[in-house]
């Protein structure tokens, strides 16, 4: 404490957290749109485009919309409607309708203040709007939301909710563009004043962005080094000037052995950045709870592992100080492991970006007896017949921005899937999105099919018969279910499908396409082109969204074991959809592609924008649904009552889950665990989940399921560890326990082996000192991992955090450091 620089040092910190206190958040409704609220942009333009050019949307909720568009984004939007290639950033769609939120509430308030002036009959005369009808807007789907502010007279609203009813009409009008969004946002604030930036944001999503990366980055990366290499500096000199003649004569002359010595000025060099540290984020604590609301005591956690990264780097000063007796070597130590520390780590993210994260396993899919995987570098390999390597059937590149469905079978020989080019973080990517079909037939190869709807993120297959092929497969994009059958995609590679009795049905007008698919391109070659911009019908695939349901993402679906991909009966064909705050059962009213299918089922769950990914799975018995947060939803596959609302067992994370039985789920969460559970009810109506069995293996990857209607031995197929794969069985049985009958191991290729043995002994050898970044935001947000591009485990990339391996590295490093110190201490003459 006699240390001016430790003073110097609080002084700047107290500062620091002087300038930090006045941030701080206000709560309000979600009134504007942002330019990330939107998932499909071009689906936003070609509709405002449609709607300017297209007489027959003049008195259409569309059209009163784009008639409303400033001057310039109209002329855009003309010439997209025309035909032409336009570039129009989406701030600037984005800040047009913003204009029409902001001109309905000023228009609202001008002639409610007129009204106030006036009284009598005109009293009641209701304020003219530019572009809202309230008959015109009947004709959309209304959210729950919406129905109750459009009851809920105007008078009775403030500002906000004006402004957030305004929002939600122009979603209403423009469906499949926007993602799904709180009601409520946060912004952020200065003292009395907002951020002059547009910060909106949703209070889970603030949360868990602050705890998962503002705090960890603010501690360790930023001021954590500044504090460590400040401590490196002042430290430095404790260890030379120990060993001065006349210093260390006297402390000598204590009881008290060499190696306590060291270690006790070992400690004391620590204290000094756990002074500092502990202000600093005591601090931050304190700011985090009073000015934002967040109570996170997991933030405490940042003063040890920050001064226990403080200690990696002081453990390599001592010895230096005890050899050489100089500051200044001691300080060069400590810098040269820093540098090598950053040049070994960046050596190993290249070799996990560029070498590992390509190879790993993103889907599979089995063709009788063959396993198929869509691995993340967008390519596609089949596993040969002795599991000792994996086939290259699409190439699979580094850093890709290409992005392969996950592949589907409509028969033992057949396998279909789509490349969608710098589709990885846009769903509609770039060039024309053709059907894959692979053919065992052709030795796998790839061969274009069918012509598949813009932004298509799933394909599903429906009433599929093994042996014949014939069934029917379904295309999802953001905004629409698009429906073919398996003998059309069959035909268009040249090949006639052995029973094609159904698929006669597909094409009542002779031509290849429904008659949804043919009125969706009578009306013009150049709106046809609109249309197929916003992922409309195309030439052979048919719309099967009723009217009454709106695609809004994310969304998840399911096909129920019974009535799904291995029924063989139409009349069973349905499908259940999580659609933000909805689940919704779909079921096809006699054949699926020439008749219209209908929503059966509509239960309302509680919706508010988190972290995690909403989950799905459908069974004979039971539907499990939750939209993300801790809450499992459980509905009665038959009625659509909701039987269960109860919290995950053992504060699980789920990730995907997965249907085996009737009453059996395969739930795989965030940190990579998988777990069998089941559906628990007593007497009295209450229920829970519980877990019965739990797979060992972990960094599960992707999940393949085969449950059979007829057999009571279900195989779950794993691919962990890059592309390892692990295939157990399990039974039925109400107390099923997992059994591991295979692992399948490939061959690693030269430069995976490069990886595990170079590469791996490199950083077995030193301290992993940078993932300790990794270590700050697991125990700060208690996530084990984050999830980038929408959450879903097939398409979804799922970065996991290492808690443990970084500290016992480091720690070991330590451990050892200090040990040869106080053995060269001990053993040499002062």
């Amino acid at each position: 404490m006699a240390s001016r620089v430790l003073w110097a040092a609080m002084l700047a910190i107290w500062v620091l957290l002087g300038l930090l206190a006045p941030i701080g958040v206000r709560e309000d409704y979600t009134t504007t749109f942002r330019w990330f609220d939107v998932y499909n942009g071009t689906r936003m333009k070609a509709m405002l485009a449609q709607g300017m050019v297209d007489p027959s949307l003049d008195d259409k909720p569309l059209g009163r919309i784009a008639s409303a568009m400033p001057e310039e984004l109209s002329r855009k939007l003309k010439r997209v409607g025309e035909g032409d290639e336009v570039r129009i950033p989406l701030p600037m769609l984005t800040d047009a309708l913003n204009d029409l939120i902001d001109q309905q509430y000023k228009e609202l308030r001008s002639d409610q203040d007129a009204v106030d002036e006036i009284d009598g009959d005109e009293a009641q005369q209701q304020p003219k709007q530019s572009w809202y009808d309230a008959n015109v807007w009947s004709e959309t789907v209304r959210l729950r939301e919406l129905r109750e502010l459009d009851d809920t007279p105007d008078d009775e609203l403030s500002d906000s909710l004006i402004r957030r009813r305004a929002r939600l009409r122009v979603e209403a009008a423009l469906p499949g563009v926007f993602e799904a969004r709180s009601a409520r946002s946060v912004l952020l604030t200065y003292g009395t004043l907002d951020f002059p930036t547009g910060f909106e944001i949703d209070r889970a999503r603030f949360e868990s962005l602050f705890n998962q990366f503002v705090i960890p980055t603010l501690v360790h990366w930023l001021l954590g080094f500044v504090l460590v290499f400040l401590g490196v500096l002042v430290t430095a000199s404790i260890i030379p000037d120990m060993l001065q003649a006349g210093s260390l004569h006297l402390l000598l002359s204590k009881p008290v052995s060499r190696p306590a010595l060291l270690i006790a000025k070992f400690v004391g060099g620590c204290a000094f950045v756990f002074l500092c540290v502990a202000q600093l984020v005591i601090g931050l604590y304190l700011i985090a709870g009073i000015r934002l609301e967040i109570w996170n005591p997991r933030i405490l956690w940042c003063i040890p592992v920050a001064v226990f990264l403080f200690a990696v780097f002081f453990s390599v000063s001592v010895p230096a100080g005890l050899k050489w007796r100089s500051p200044i070597i001691s300080i060069a130590a400590a810098g040269a492991l820093a540098a090598i520390c950053v040049v070994f780590s960046v050596i190993a993210g290249v070799f996990d970006t560029r070498i590992v994260q390509p190879d790993r396993i993103a889907g599979m899919v089995h063709v009788g007896d063959d396993l198929i995987a869509v691995t993340a570098g967008g390519g596609m390999n089949r596993l040969d017949e002795d599991g000792s390597r994996w086939v290259e059937m699409m190439e699979s590149k580094a850093m890709s921005n290409d992005r392969v469905l996950r592949p589907v079978a409509i028969d033992n020989d057949h396998v279909l899937t789509a490349r969608i080019r710098n589709g990885k973080f846009n769903p509609f990517g770039s060039g024309s999105l053709d059907l894959i079909v692979l053919d065992r037939g052709n030795d796998w190869k790839p061969q274009p099919g069918l012509r598949l709807p813009t932004a298509t993120e799933r394909l599903m297959v429906i009433n599929r018969n093994e042996a014949s092929g014939s069934g029917q497969t379904l295309a999802i994009n953001t905004a629409d279910m698009l429906i073919t059958t398996n003998g059309q995609i069959l035909e268009s590679i040249g090949k006639e499908p052995e029973d094609d009795a159904d698929d006669n049905s597909a094409t009542p007008d002779g031509e290849g396409r429904s008659p949804r698919g043919a009125s969706s391109n009578s009306i013009g070659a150049w709106l046809g082109t609109l249309m197929t911009m916003q992922g409309g019908a195309t030439e052979d695939f048919v719309s099967i969204l009723p009217k009454n349901v709106v695609l809004r993402p994310p969304i998840r679906l399911a096909l129920p074991l019974t009535g799904g991909a291995k029924s063989d009966s139409d009349s069973e064909a349905k499908l259940w959809v999580l659609n933000g705050g909805q689940l919704q059962c779909l079921q096809a009213d006699g054949d699926p592609v020439a008749n219209v299918w209908l929503r059966t089922v509509n239960v309302d769950l509680p919706h508010d924008d988190t972290p995690l990914p909403p989950v799905l799975a459908a069974a004979s018995k039971y539907v499990i649904a939750s939209t993300g947060d801790e809450q499992a939803h459980v509905i009665d596959a038959e009625t659509g009552e909701e039987l269960i609302q109860c919290e995950w067992p053992n504060e699980i994370a789920p990730l995907a889950i997965h249907a085996i039985a009737e009453n059996q789920f395969f739930v795989v969460t965030t940190d990579g665990d998988g777990h069998l559970m089941r559906v628990v009810a007593d007497e009295s109506g209450d229920g829970w989940l519980e877990i019965i069995s739990t797979i060992n293996t972990d960094d599960i990857e992707s999940v393949l399921v085969d449950a059979s209607d007829t057999e009571e031995v279900v195989r779950l197929a794993l691919a962990h560890d890059v592309d390892r794969i692990s295939i157990y069985r399990t039974s039925k049985a109400e107390k099923g326990r997992f059994e591991l009958m295979e692992t399948i191991e490939p061959e690693r290729s030269f430069w995976r082996r490069i990886d595990r043995y170079a590469v791996g002994l490199l950083e077995l050898l030193t301290p992993q000192v940078l993932a300790l970044g990794d270590t700050t935001a697991g125990m700060v947000s208690g996530k084990q991992a984050f999830i980038i591009n929408g959450g879903d485990m097939e398409t979804g990339e799922v970065v996991r955090y290492g808690i443990l391996r970084p500290i016992l590295s480091c720690g070991v490093f330590i451990v050892v450091m200090l040990s040869l110190s106080c053995l060269y201490f001990a053993r040499s003459d002062f």
